[in-house]
C-alpha cells in the first residue's frame, strides 16, 4: 500500500505556519515579559472562561447522553468545573496562586520532556541543543516558580509565561527554518545523469 507523501508545495506552506506561529509566541513572550501583571491576570481569566465553558459543554452532553452509563459522572464533573470557573473569575488573586504554582509544576514536567525529547528524538536535527536549551531554561523557570512561591505569584507567573512562550517561538523558528534549508538545499542539488 502506497501512501500519498505531501508535495514540497504543502511542506513550505505547512513551514510559512509554523514561523508565523514561532513568530506569534515570540511577540506574546516579549509582551508578556513587559507586563506580567496584566498577563499573569489575563492567564487566570482565560482559565476561569476555559473551565466555564468545559463545564457547561460537559453539562450538556450529559443530558445529551443520559441513556448512557456515565451520565452523572459527566454532569457532577461538569459543574466542578463551572464552579471552578466561576470561582477563578470571582477571586482572580486567590487563583493566580493556585495557577502559580499549577505553573510551576507544569513548566518542571515540560522541562524534563523536552530535554529528553531533544537527546532522544535530535529534534531540529543539528539544532537540537536549541530544543534542549529551552527544556533547560523552562526546568528552572519551574524550580525558580516553586522557590519564590507565593511571595511574587502576581507577577512571577506572567514573566515566566512569557519567557517560556519566548524560548518556544525561537526553539520552533529554528528548527522549521532548518527544514527549510534542508527543502532548499535538496532542490538546488542538479540531478546528476549517468553517461
Amino acid at each position: 500500500m502506497l501512501t500519498d507523501l505531501p508535495s514540497d508545495t504543502t511542506i513550505k506552506k505547512s513551514l510559512g505556519w509554523v514561523i508565523g506561529l514561532s513568530i506569534a509566541l515570540m511577540v506574546l513572550g516579549v509582551i508578556a515579559i513587559f507586563a506580567p501583571v496584566v498577563a499573569s491576570a489575563f492567564f487566570t481569566i482565560v482559565m476561569g472562561w476555559i473551565a466555564i465553558i468545559s463545564g457547561i459543554v460537559m453539562i450538556v452532553q450529559s443530558f445529551q447522553s443520559k441513556p448512557v452509563r456515565g451520565f452523572w459522572l459527566n454532569l457532577i464533573v461538569g459543574i466542578f468545573y463551572t464552579i471552578a470557573g466561576i470561582y477563578i473569575l470571582f477571586n482572580i488573586p486567590q487563583a493566580m496562586l493556585a495557577l502559580t504554582f499549577a505553573f510551576g509544576i507544569l513548566f518542571i514536567v515540560e522541562g524534563i520532556f523536552t530535554i529528553i525529547m531533544a537527546f532522544t528524538n535530535r529534534a531540529g536535527h543539528r539544532n537540537f541543543w536549541l530544543v534542549a536549551l529551552n527544556g533547560v531554561v523552562t526546568l528552572i523557570l519551574g524550580i525558580l516558580v516553586l522557590n519564590q512561591f507565593p511571595f511574587s505569584a502576581l507577577w512571577l507567573i506572567g514573566l515566566y509565561v512569557g519567557i517560556s512562550l519566548l524560548m518556544s517561538g525561537i526553539s520552533l523558528l529554528i528548527a522549521a527554518l532548518s527544514v527549510r534549508k534542508t527543502l532548499n538545499t535538496a532542490h538546488a542539488e542538479p540531478p546528476q545523469v549517468n553517461v
